[in-house]
């Protein structure tokens, strides 16, 4: 184990640290501080000095897949099994993002907190801070896709509803590839399932402060241990509020976040945990540019800046709140059983209005040669509410030599989504001035409306065992059959549409788990995705289908901690939704993904600790109803990515003090579908120096995009500009 996890990072002693002045957070701090009692801070105090020697934090099998891992290695998952299945004994390829992690690279977005994961692109933070969507093997993995989870259960079905706040999580794991057979419907691609932070039966609290760049001001803190005078009850209280700019001009990045959590175990046996948290974000959509108008990209005469706005400070906004609560039940009959059962209640308001360049080729080959910019509005209200449950027994028991862990469940998810969307023309924007400050008249009119409400239904059962026989094997065999229910109605016209599907998927994987710590591996799995009855109103179409093909090895010598994975695969979606030359929807496309993705977490010495990742991908387009798309790569999927990230300790130095941390991120050329040229390759750099002042205070510096490098990121026929150099301090004290 590190030095730094044990000195450094004992369990939630040291987080990551950010600044405000919200007198409401201090408040808190000083209740929770109040929660416990004199006894309940004297024996923690007296347990501070032996937290140096609990080096076996970090084994395997004291390590639990929802709890704190120190340091960066995490070595158990629940999401690829939904049992608690050590990572080399799972064939299919996963990765782990611990909150050590996400705290040393101060990640505010998902996309930051995964920036070095195989496999997997994202936008920049300009455009993630509204929405949390991904590229996983070639493959759009978000909201939409079914591919955004919260504890194991699908949390949204917009992907504006909003983001998942990365403080507020203890780790983000990320499964690679078809993976339908416990979850219902997903795309090809995968998911990213984050997991909350939850009471914790040690005390702790900590209080982060942070300033940076564009005028951040950040609060956060997080609270835990038992509750004063209980045996049974825990609680967990984690809060953030900022007020900030960003580097687009009259773009704010605001944020409130509170997530409650308490957790009763009346015995060893049983155990129920109420997880919530209610999120507020104030911000502006940053409206996509046309590629022709793009600095370094398009050749038209007139470009739009890295830091311009393109809509209208008076009206473009874009408010949202999101708010969960649920909880988990899990009971112990014996030693052979276990039932857990998991529900949860989700709901959305999102205002959301922004201006944009009129789409059409002849607007913007106008606006790009006049700088006459022609816009218009886009008007939403959107509203959802869900409901999702899973209920599963998990029975292990023995034939023989044989060891089998055989897992029955039953899950749902149930959605009303409520959409009220108007477009129309505004204002031209004269780009050699800018001349804000002009009315956008909005159409509200019921015609107008380009919204619907889409009631989404689906249910699923699943089985699955994992069978160990001679210690050595381990045969995975799962199955599932899904029932998935939508129904529409238009806003404008009243219209009603409809649409019912079945699927049934499968999943087989084998390892071998040698000596030496290595555990190759061979899989299949299967995943399925229903096509939206708003995609073409009054007909009905077959879900997509994907297949995937993976044979991958990791390795993980006994004691160490060090998770070496690698894996090649073939996935393929057919089934796939294209329109001829006519407009005609055909249901003849096929998308295929090959590739080969390298992965290391290590602690290489007591004193330096590696991240490096490597994936080369080829999506592409190999059958659709214009002939001129076959061929054609995935948006935003290079050939080539890789990252490097090292964090070293100076106790060898005489200053264990001192932690710095160095990363590289490469970005191979990518290709928009609907531009004729690449998009060039990248690198950006990232930085980190933290100071441990004392047991309780300590100061971190971190920069992300080092070298302020300018990139563009293009998907279809639009872009962003990539993030620029970004400088945060951070404060943190904890007791």
């Amino acid at each position: 184990m590190r030095h730094v996890a044990l000195q450094k990072r004992p369990e939630h002693a040291s987080r990551r640290p950010v600044f405000s002045l919200t007198a409401m957070a201090l408040a808190l701090a000083s209740l929770s501080s109040g929660v416990l009692s004199a006894a309940e801070q004297v024996t923690k105090n007296a347990a501070e000095p032996v937290e140096l020697g609990a080096t076996t934090v970090t084994g395997q099998a004291l390590e639990k897949p929802s709890a704190h891992v120190p340091g960066y290695v995490a070595k158990r998952n629940m999401s690829a099994t939904k049992t608690d299945t050590p990572i080399t004994e799972t064939p299919q390829s996963l990765s782990v993002v611990t909150s050590d992690e996400i705290r040393d690279r101060q990640s505010e977005t998902l996309g930051q907190a995964l920036s070095y994961t195989p496999g997997l692109t994202s936008s920049s933070t300009a455009f993630n801070r509204n929405a949390d969507r991904f590229r996983i093997r070639g493959f759009e993995v978000e909201s939409g896709t079914g591919g955004s989870l919260r504890d194991g259960l699908r949390l949204q079905n917009n992907s504006y509803d909003g983001i998942q706040e990365p403080y507020g999580l203890e780790r983000v794991e990320v499964i690679r590839g078809a993976a339908s057979v416990l979850y219902g419907q997903l795309s090809p691609g995968g998911m990213i399932n984050g997991v909350s932070k939850r009471p914790t039966e040690t005390p702790f609290h900590e209080l982060n402060m942070q300033v940076g760049s564009h005028d951040r001001k950040q609060l956060s803190a997080d609270f835990s241990g038992p509750l004063a005078g209980s045996d049974t009850l825990s609680y967990r209280l984690t809060l953030l509020s900022r007020d900030s700019d960003t580097q687009l001009d009259h773009i704010n990045d605001d944020k409130f976040y509170i997530a409650p959590a308490l957790t009763w175990r009346p015995n060893e046996d049983t155990s129920l945990t109420l997880l919530s948290f209610y999120q507020k974000t104030d911000t502006r959509f940053p409206a996509p540019l046309p590629y022709q108008m793009v600095k370094g990209v398009g050749d038209g005469a007139f470009k739009i800046g890295r830091n311009d706005f393109i809509g209208e400070p008076d009206y473009d906004d874009m408010n949202g709140e999101m708010s969960t609560l649920g909880y988990e039940f899990q009971h112990h009959f014996n030693e052979n059983f276990t039932l857990n059962h998991k529900l949860r209640y989700y709901e959305s308001d999102v205002k959301f209005n922004y201006l944009q360049i009129q789409p059409a080729p002849a607007a913007i080959d106008f606006s790009a040669s006049t700088g006459t910019l022609l816009r218009r509005y886009s008007d939403r209200r959107e509203r959802a509410r869900t409901w999702a449950s899973d209920t599963n027994i998990e029975s292990k028991w023995q034939l023989g030599s044989v060891e089998h862990t055989v897992l029955v469940g039953f899950d749902g998810y149930d959605t009303s989504y409520d959409s009220h969307n108007f477009r129309g023309n505004a204002p031209s924007l004269d780009l050699t001035r800018y001349n804000y400050g002009q009315p956008v008249v909005v159409n509200r009119s019921r015609a107008a409306d380009r919204g619907s409400q889409i009631d989404t239904l689906q249910k699923g059962i699943y089985l699955q065992d994992q069978i160990k026989f001679d210690d050595k094997w381990i045969l995975l065999l799962g199955g599932r059959h899904d029932w998935a229910d939508q129904q529409q109605e238009a806003h404008s016209t009243g219209t009603k549409a409809s649409q019912d599907n079945e699927a049934t998927t499968y999943r087989a994987g084998l390892v071998y788990l040698a000596d030496n710590g290595l555990a190759p591996y061979i899989s299949y799995s299967e995943s399925f995705f229903p096509v939206s009855v708003a995609e073409v109103t009054g007909q009905t179409f077959d879900p997509t289908e994907g297949k995937q093909y993976e044979v991958g090895v990791r390795y993980q010598p006994k004691d160490s901690n060090l998770l070496l994975s690698a894996a090649v695969y073939e996935l393929t979606q057919t089934n796939v939704l294209t329109f001829d030359s006519n407009d005609d929807p055909r249901q003849t496309g096929e998308v295929r993904s090959r590739g080969l993705e390298l992965e290391a977490k290590a602690d290489v010495t007591p004193a330096l600790s590696v991240i490096a990742t490597y994936a080369y991908t080829d999506a592409r387009t190999t059958k659709s109803a214009i002939a001129a798309e076959v061929g054609q790569r995935s948006n935003d999927t290079p050939y080539h990515q890789a990252a490097l990230w090292t964090s070293y300790d100076f106790i060898n130095w005489g200053i264990p003090q001192l932690t710095v941390g160095a990363g590289a991120r490469y970005m191979g050329t990518t290709q928009a579908s609907l531009m004729d040229s690449a998009m060039p390759a990248y690198t950006l750099f990232d930085a980190m120096a933290r100071y441990q002042i004392d047991e309780h205070w300590a100061v971190t510096v971190n920069a992300s995009n080092l070298t302020n490098k300018s990139y563009t990121q293009c998907s279809f026929s639009t872009c962003h500009y990539g993030d620029e150099r970004t400088l945060l301090t951070s404060v943190n004290f904890n007791w």
